[in-house]
């Protein structure tokens, strides 16, 4: 039998890098599944290269000096086929450094012990959202903490499977932007005008770049990146409650440097506006006079925001690059209608009693530099990594919880890795080090804290369906000492369409600087039981994890996918509060103090499930996660009634819904395009309201010219819609509300009732060139 006619098929191959910029002497291999034979060829000058095999099953692999390497399979091969390969260079900001892979148009899995989610701009835009927390809402392994109410105005943290947002990390391209005071970062002003997708890393990845120092797991945001074909977008919209934006996007390449640049500007009125009588002394209702101390207050919630954003990459070759990249955000938020509550629930509108703080408004500055260069060093790559950030708050007035202080946050980073990607396997050695300092009202002086961190990471295909991920930290503190970390995964291919994997890691929460600062007594805030609260602990140290993971994936026909996650993270001497049992005034000299410690044991478990389904014109995504989190025994003087007692043995963590879920269906045909999403939370939830589901929808009109005009709807029912929180009107929570011979007594504890904004409406228009 002739050749030609053994090796039917040709496989036409193009290999770009992200940017679109072809890649040459891309080294490609086609592994034929039941003989085991190999075929090499390599990309030309224009990233193509053509190979012709028999009909089969074939496993594919892509390296290239500078660029993270990636295989694809089995493919089965009846027929000419095309495929093409976007390489992510070693340097990407991308947490999970992963190529695109389309073959005959159809984009294709990439096989890897620990998946992650990524939302792409196009997909926020369509929503017609303006701000990144209102992507993060959709996944349910998020819970989004509200310290200070739902008020757009008010602070957003997320946590990733799990209660505790200071357990997540929060990313810039990779780089670190965690507050120095809560351990967390407040995400409720990122503009999605910067960034051209969020990325998700959930749980402990055995080859994730974020290194050992979390629990729950990692949000980066992916800035507006260079591109190879010069690009630009102008919007403006305008909506409910003067709500107003402007943004403006260029990228693009010249000669050998790449440019993407982007400028937001951004201000709301907000729901509340109003004036009202603030009760400075309290409110006692049985008095004939209630309000104590009145006097005119206004109640607002306007806010002005500005970002900016310049990322800069100059190519010396495919194989090095210098980039620099700077970020910019800030806003001025009136907080007063957030941190003021009726004094009576019936009685909100105008010249109503108020209590709280009064007056209150925020100044949030953050800003992010980073330098990086990529070079080819023997067979690999050295990656070098130079970055600053700077995180402060001001706050003018009064404050309700823990995140209404006035600090200054600073933290510089020098990372360098040596990356060596292969067909068959990939191998990295690095580390970086680090300096963080915190400035803060109340604090003597200048805290401060180095870190020094190293790692190994390996990654081998083993056969033809199992690959092998493993990867051991240790990182070293100066403010409490070392950790050593480790993890491993796997993924075993079972067929062409499905995969199952494990994974196995632990990882540490780091002390905060000011958990650790003793303040002088007299400086300390007492409550209502005479007790100093607030107080730091020198020897706290950090909460150590152990994360389980179990996963199956499967891939059909183009656009349908469905994912399930199983996990279990024990967490050992969690971070708690000690707080002095049966304290009473008066106060004793000194008062009694309340300080964080290190003590029991913590339980983090649940099941995701993710769903992607083409339909025709339409594209559904569903996803389901069971979030359940609860303490182990505790002492009485860290849950007893006298401080509060929501923190219960075996029972739910409070503001931690056990289920939750999403719904996106997105529609488009002939320039039309339309949104309907949604996401629904159980009882326990952050808004201490019953179970609720809120809905929102966008649709428009793309036309050839390149403008683009969407209506977008918020809240389409007004589920949870309010304007003020409500002190003690959310459901109760059952807690310790007394004891008996030394037990403890359970019963309803009152939490604050919060709400979200009602319906609103939002006109976009935009033009792409």
């Amino acid at each position: 039998m002739p050749l030609h006619a053994i090796l039917c098929c040709l496989i036409s191959i193009h290999v770009r890098a992200a940017s679109g910029a072809p890649l040459a002497e891309t080294r490609i291999v086609l592994t034929d599944t039941t003989t085991r034979a190999r075929i090499e060829a390599r990309s030309d000058v224009a990233g193509n290269a053509r190979v012709r095999v028999a009909k089969g099953r074939y496993f594919l692999a892509f390296a290239r000096v500078g660029y993270a390497s990636t295989r694809i399979g089995p493919l089965t091969v009846t027929k000419d086929d095309r495929i093409e390969v976007a390489l992510q260079p070693l340097d990407s900001a991308q947490l999970h450094v992963i190529a695109t892979v389309r073959v005959n148009g159809a984009e294709q899995p990439v096989r890897t012990a620990t998946p992650h989610i990524s939302i792409s701009r196009a997909e926020m835009e369509r929503a017609g959202e303006s701000h990144v927390i209102g992507a993060l809402e959709s996944i349910p392994s998020i819970t989004i903490a509200r310290p200070n109410g739902g008020s757009s105005t008010a602070y957003a943290t997320v946590a990733l499977r799990g209660p505790d947002p200071s357990e997540t990390l929060v990313m810039l391209d990779g780089q670190l932007l965690n507050d120095g005071n809560t351990g967390d970062l407040d995400l409720s002003r990122f503009p999605i005008a910067a960034f051209s997708n969020v990325e998700i890393s959930e749980g402990l990845g055995p080859f994730s770049r974020e290194g050992s120092n979390t629990i729950g797991g990692a949000v980066n945001l992916i800035s507006l990146h260079p591109t190879l074909a010069a690009h630009s977008a102008f919007s403006l919209s305008t909506g409910s409650f003067g709500r107003n934006e402007g943004w403006y996007n260029t990228t693009g390449t010249r000669g050998k440097l790449g440019y993407a640049a982007a400028l937001d500007d951004q201000s709301e009125i907000g729901n509340a506006n109003q004036n009202v009588t603030l009760c400075t002394g309290g409110y006692e209702a049985a008095q004939p006079q209630p309000c104590i101390g009145a006097q005119a207050q206004h109640l607002g919630s306007n806010i002005l925001e500005r970002s900016a954003l310049v990322n800069l990459r100059y190519s010396i070759n495919p194989e090095s690059d210098l980039a620099f990249r700077v970020f910019s955000m800030g806003d001025t938020r009136d907080m007063s209608a957030a941190d003021n509550t009726p004094a009576l629930a019936t009685q909100q509108g105008a010249g109503a009693d108020f209590i709280g703080p009064g007056a209150s408004t925020v100044a949030q500055n953050i800003r992010a530099y980073d330098l990086r260069a990529r070079m080819p060093l023997g067979a690999g790559s050295l990656l070098a990594d130079a970055s600053a950030s700077n995180n402060d708050l001001a706050l003018h007035g009064g404050g309700i919880s823990p995140y209404d202080l006035t600090h200054y946050d600073r933290r510089s980073t020098l990372n360098v890795s040596w990356e060596l990607p292969r067909n068959s396997s990939d191998f990295a050695i690095g580390g970086y080090a680090s300096g963080e300092s915190f400035r803060a009202t109340g604090v003597n002086g200048t805290l401060q804290q180095q870190i020094v961190s190293g790692f190994l990471r390996e990654s081998d295909r083993v056969d033809a369906r199992l690959r092998l991920q493993g990867g051991l930290y240790l990182t070293h503190y100066s403010s409490f000492g070392s950790s050593l970390d480790g993890r491993i995964g796997a993924a075993l291919n079972l067929g062409p369409h499905d995969v199952v994997r494990a994974a196995l890691g632990t990882g540490f929460r780091a002390p905060l600087l000011i958990e650790r600062y003793l303040f002088p007594i007299a400086d300390l805030p007492i409550d209502s039981n005479c007790v100093a609260t607030g107080q730091g602990n020198p020897a706290e140290q950090p909460e150590h994890a152990t994360e389980y993971e179990l996963g199956y994936s499967h891939v059909g026909a183009p656009g349908d996918s469905y994912d399930v996650a199983l996990y279990r993270t024990n967490l050992r001497n969690p971070i708690e509060i000690y707080y002095p049992l049966g304290a009473s005034c008066p106060a004793s000299v000194p008062p009694l103090t309340s300080y964080p410690i290190n003590v029991g044991n913590v339980v983090y478990q649940g099941a995701e499930i993710r769903m992607h389904h083409r339909l025709g014109a339409f594209n559904l995504i569903a996803r389901y996660g069971l979030n359940v989190a609860y303490p182990g025994p505790l002492p009485a003087t860290v849950s007893n009634p006298t401080s509060g007692g929501s923190l219960v043995a075996n029972q739910q963590f409070l503001n931690i819904p056990q289920q939750s879920g999403s719904l996106g269906i997105d529609w488009s045909r002939n320039g039309w395009h339309a949104v309907l999403d949604g996401y629904a939370q159980g009882n326990n939830n952050a808004y201490n309201q019953g179970p609720f589901a809120l809905l929102n929808a966008a649709v428009g009109r793309t036309l050839s010219s390149g403008l683009d005009i969407t209506l977008s709807a918020t809240n389409l029912t007004n589920a949870i819609a309010g304007r003020y929180s409500l002190i003690g009107a959310g459901v109760p929570y059952r807690g310790i509300v007394g004891s008996n011979a030394g037990n403890p007594v359970y019963g309803p504890l009152p939490t604050n009732r919060y709400f979200a904004d009602p319906f609103g409406l939002r006109l976009i228009v935009t033009i792409r060139r």
